[in-house]
């Protein structure tokens, strides 16, 4: 009882950021733009640029790669008729987690063992951060721009892929999460200009949140392709 009662009152909590986090990164863009004019707008616009159609290019080459690989031919034309339901819900829910019952239902409509499906779609719901990790990348070059930062150098370009592999894993599944994770970019590369570093952060990751987390949730489906044939052999679909 006590433990349905705390889950009950973190749902409410995350339904109440979910209602007024709008209002708040509203907050934040109008702040920027009365801080730094309308300039920073068309930067945003610029990395948007850059940002959405790197997601529907990853989309189209490497979910039917993956799903050609888990099982064959096939499976590619089964994957694009079923990715469309956990794709719309994620990019509307902004969470993984809340995708995991559509992805169910796609991967069983798919033929997938359940076997599978309910240990691969949960544990993908919190592993599983392709496009946040993209987000993540992104963020921290606009920032180094926005700064006049170097964005050079092997080590650099090391530690800025593994704390998007890190701080992706660790807001996975909670819609606003990414707050978490942008702190932590902020913490470990601009601690000294913090104040103006986190809003802007903020900002760019509301912008990019949706496509990330569609990448995300349904890239999780496709990923039951490739389990599936490890545990059931590459004619699993037939």
């Amino acid at each position: 009882t006590l433990l349905t009662s705390l889950a009950e009152a973190m749902m409410k909590v995350v339904q109440l950021v979910t209602y007024y986090a709008p209002i708040a990164f509203f907050g934040f863009f109008a702040d920027l733009v009365a801080t730094y004019g309308s300039q920073i707008t068309a930067d945003y616009a610029r990395a948007l640029a850059v940002y959405y159609p790197l997601c529907f290019v990853y989309i189209f080459t490497a979910f039917p790669l993956f799903a050609w690989f888990g099982g064959g031919k096939g499976a590619v034309g089964e994957m694009f008729r079923r990715i469309a339901r956990p794709a719309i819900t994620s990019l509307g829910t902004c969470s993984s987690v809340a995708t995991i019952p559509t992805n169910m239902e796609a991967a069983e409509d798919t033929g997938i063992s359940k076997d599978v499906s309910e240990i691969v779609l949960p544990l993908g719901a919190t592993m599983h951060m392709d496009g946040s990790c993209f987000s993540c990348v992104l963020k921290i070059a606009f920032l180094f721009g926005v700064f006049g930062i170097p964005f050079e150098g092997a080590g650099l370009i090391v530690k800025i892929l593994l704390v998007a592999v890190f701080s992706s894993v660790a807001m996975s599944g909670i819609p606003g999460g990414g707050y978490i994770g942008e702190y932590i970019i902020c913490s470990l590369f601009f601690p000294a200009q913090m104040a103006i570093a986190y809003p802007i952060a903020v900002t760019i990751g509301n912008l990019v949140d949706p496509p990330a987390t569609m990448i995300n949730a349904a890239g999780d489906y496709v990923v039951t392709f490739l389990v599936a044939r490890f545990t059931e052999g590459k004619d699993w679909l037939e």
